[in-house]
């Protein structure tokens, strides 16, 4: 059976998923307003500057999820619980090759790159939240949920790719894609995460301001498209009223850039597909 993904017009700004105590759709402030330019942004992050400490420079312009806030018992800048760095790290592209905001948003997909999808800008102001686990060995998952990734990207760039023949259907796929370049550290995001999969197999909950928890039941990896440096693939398995809402990232370097792309179905409980041919046609455009 095909996943059943739930577009919504003004919603998925960044990696702002579908807020899973309502399974509705969230914008950069709460709302469904559109924006002109939250398509681009200059995070202007220091080296190795922790991204969750890049968030809380200033109050969060949404709330993602799962929720926002400290959790309990964490620790480390801005809240957020000490992750240490994996060890192996791949040797990391000099940062001269970094891209700047206005070449991420040039070298991102296009309508016309990939057979079948449209790529439209994200409505909405810059879209990070602030979630947080004490479940420390987890926080790479929650920061990438805030449009955070740890290290930090310099600039971030978001689309939305959608399969136009679906154009209309309720099981519309509909995939994010957020781009980020990354001065130093770009290999150590994809490491985070490995090491977070088997970490966190049997979930972890966040927590943020005034709302119940968010419970993720279960973490697996899944097959990682062929494209790029290196790539990382993950499920994730949230609760919304009971139910179960998967939700699929993949996660593709390319020399100092990483591409996230995500999917979530919010209502019939199968895994959501992510075209490989999506990472593969990015991947070579920022080759090029």
């Amino acid at each position: 059976m095909k996943p059943t993904l739930v577009r919504r017009r003004a919603a998925t700004a960044g990696v702002c998923l579908f807020a899973l105590a309502a399974a509705a759709a969230c914008g950069p402030t709460g709302t469904s307003g559109k924006g002109a330019e939250g398509s681009v942004r200059e995070t202007s992050a220091a080296s190795g500057a922790s991204a969750s400490t890049q968030a809380n420079r200033g109050a969060p312009t949404n709330s993602a999820t799962p929720a926002n806030s400290d959790a309990p018992g964490a620790s480390g800048a801005g809240g957020t619980p000490a992750v240490p760095s994996p060890s192996g790290s791949a040797p990391q592209v000099k940062a001269a090759d970094v891209l700047t905001s206005d070449q991420l948003a040039a070298a991102a997909l296009a309508t016309g790159d990939v057979e079948g999808f449209a790529a439209e800008s994200l409505e909405g102001g810059t879209p990070t939240g602030s979630s947080r686990t004490a479940k420390a060995e987890c926080m790479p998952f929650v920061s990438v949920i805030n449009g955070t990734p740890e290290p930090a990207p310099s600039a971030t760039v978001y689309r939305r790719l959608v399969e136009t023949a679906e154009d209309g259907q309720a099981d519309q796929t509909v995939v994010t894609e957020v781009l980020g370049s990354h001065p130093t550290g770009a290999s150590d995001v994809l490491a985070r995460l490995r090491t977070a999969i088997d970490a966190c197999s049997d979930g972890f909950q966040t927590k943020g301001g005034d709302l119940e928890p968010s419970v993720f039941t279960e973490v697996k990896e899944l097959p990682a498209p062929e494209a790029g440096d290196e790539a990382v693939a993950y499920e994730l398995i949230g609760v919304a009223q009971g139910d179960p809402v998967p939700m699929v990232f993949q996660v593709v370097r390319s020399g100092t850039t990483v591409v996230t792309y995500y999917a979530v179905d919010v209502s019939g409980g199968d895994t959501p597909q992510i075209p490989d041919r999506l990472a593969v046609a990015q991947a070579a455009k920022l080759k090029s």
